[in-house]
């Protein structure tokens, strides 16, 4: 044996990995995090149009990590104090000109280069673009992971070959399962509808799994009892946009949904935090 020892974690990139997962699930293992990438895929919202208030009013309710573009991300944190963990979005679809396939639009250098602790791609599992996808994400990660950073994946069964069973818990635990395959560390989905039917999910899938906020919900409360199906389920939070950014007061929405995630309020109190 040698006389001397090499500590085989606190030089490579797996410091640099772990770090940053901690800094993105905290203490308690849990993620709030915001979208503020839907202008290329749905489009320029008015609250997104006005994105430095919009963002400003959302870090105000302290969410774990908010996830934008990378020509975004100097708009919103250049000269300021704000050391939210930010999330570059590395790939994207368009519900409007490719709805099935994620055009890759930022690397790992740049969120490297921009300080950011993990980069999301997305898949559009079913599609005739999957085969495409699947190497797009199993690349990405590989050369992510050589530089400690983590990758989440944005895996949605969004493609047309799924017929009538897209948006099955079925296909949701397909495409959440191959994200895990190809060594993702987070996985985003689409929520199943029940606890029951996502625990399906999280059971499928080895790695941390988050839920979409998904579409404009009735009331604020659905978002919160979404949310607290999803950690009722196993998984380790939610992910949401357009029921933070365009409810009425995104900063008090975002201490809902803490509220919920994070400390096991019920949504029936959780939701007076918006009055």
């Amino acid at each position: 044996m040698s006389v001397y020892s090499i500590n085989p974690v606190g030089t490579t990139p797996a410091l640099g990995r772990q770090l940053r997962m901690r800094r993105l699930l905290g203490t308690d293992g849990r993620m709030m995090s915001v979208a503020l990438d839907q202008a290329v895929p749905r489009g320029v919202a008015p609250r997104l149009a006005d994105i430095k208030n919009t963002f400003n009013r959302i870090i105000e309710g302290g969410p774990d990590a908010f996830t934008v573009f990378k020509g975004i991300a100097g708009h919103l944190l250049w000269d300021t104090d704000i050391t939210v963990p930010l999330i570059i979005k590395g790939s994207t679809f368009c519900v409007d000109f490719h709805p099935t396939y994620d055009a890759t639009v930022a690397s790992v250098h740049d969120a490297i280069r921009l300080g950011a602790d993990a980069l999301a791609i997305g898949i559009s599992a079913g599609s005739e673009n999957q085969v495409a996808m699947l190497e797009m994400m199993s690349a990405t990660t590989e050369e992510a992971h050589k530089w400690g950073m983590p990758v989440i994946c944005h895996a949605y069964p969004s493609g047309e070959l799924w017929g009538d069973r897209k948006g099955s818990t079925e296909s949701v635990v397909y495409a959440a399962r191959a994200a895990a395959e190809c060594g993702t560390d987070i996985v985003k989905t689409w929520y199943t509808g029940s606890a029951a039917e996502f625990k399906q999910v999280v059971d499928a899938v080895p790695t941390p799994v988050v839920a979409a906020g998904g579409a404009p919900a009735p009331k604020p409360i659905n978002v919160l009892e979404q949310a607290a199906a999803v950690m009722e389920a196993g998984g380790v939070g939610m992910t949401c946009g357009r029921n933070i950014w365009q409810a009425e007061d995104p900063a008090k929405m975002v201490r809902a949904l803490r509220a919920v995630v994070h400390d096991g309020v019920a949504p029936s109190e959780a939701v007076k935090l918006l009055d």
